[in-house]
């Protein structure tokens, strides 16, 4: 009868199983980061599609009017003899969401700034805009109205901020993480505005990040340069 001698593994093999079932499991988890990152981005895009309802009443809220010169572009519009043309100053309506989504606010009405200074680590979107004097005369107010009623966050002071009705559109800087930039179509555009139309075509670029928390700065808050923000741009219309 022949004794069969049971042999374990040797300590060599165990420490070479070990080397690779660590090295198989270090590169797993190198992935994780990205898995991670990845349903943030995926997560964040769907918020911003789900911003298209929050937009549409915000700017039926703020009414034709303040629309249409919030996004004033072209100059010339009521002339009977000559075609509209760009006008020297161009303006762009800023709305802004929370990180959650759902509110959706007037921030301010700015010029619309050239794309090198957007790229830049400036502070602001633009030059912001207190009013327009219509070219058919009247005036259209950005900020406060002439009774100092808030109409954009700009022009939210303390007391405003805690006071109903405002106080319900109020979001504080730092959860300003989606901006909403609306424009009008440029001249010569198939969407070109023009008073005889019914509606005001607009548009509609949604960016984030836009203003992150910062505890290390004095106003509490960063704003992210606009090249490193993700964009969903869509078009959009108001009636009159």
């Amino acid at each position: 009868m022949v004794n069969r001698i049971k042999r374990g593994f040797t300590l060599i093999e165990v420490v070479i199983a070990l080397a690779v079932f660590a090295f198989l499991i270090g590169g797993l988890l190198g992935f994780l980061p990205w898995s991670v990152e990845g349903v943030s981005k995926v997560r964040e895009q769907d918020t911003a599609y789900g911003l298209v309802d929050g937009i549409q009443i915000e700017l039926e809220r703020m009414g034709f009017s303040l629309v249409e010169a919030g996004t004033n572009r072209l100059q010339g519009m009521y002339n009977a003899f000559d075609s509209p043309s760009e006008s020297a100053s161009k303006f762009d309506i800023l709305l802004v969401a929370r990180r959650s989504g759902g509110q959706v606010a007037l921030e301010q009405v700015v010029e619309e700034a050239s794309l090198a200074l957007m790229n830049s680590n400036q502070l602001e979107e633009g030059v912001n805009q207190d009013l327009l004097t219509k070219e058919t005369g009247g005036v259209v107010y950005f900020n406060l109205t002439e009774n100092q009623d808030p109409i954009s966050l700009i022009g939210f002071d303390d007391s405003h901020k805690e006071l109903y009705p405002y106080s319900t559109r109020w979001i504080p800087e730092e959860e300003r993480y989606f901006l909403i930039k609306c424009s009008q179509f440029p001249v010569e555009h198939r969407h070109q505005h023009h008073p005889s139309n019914g509606f005001l075509a607009l548009q509609v670029d949604v960016q984030w990040p836009y203003k992150v928390p910062d505890p290390s700065s004095d106003e509490g808050f960063r704003r992210i340069p606009m090249k490193y923000r993700n964009h969903f741009r869509l078009p959009m219309a108001i009636t009159r």
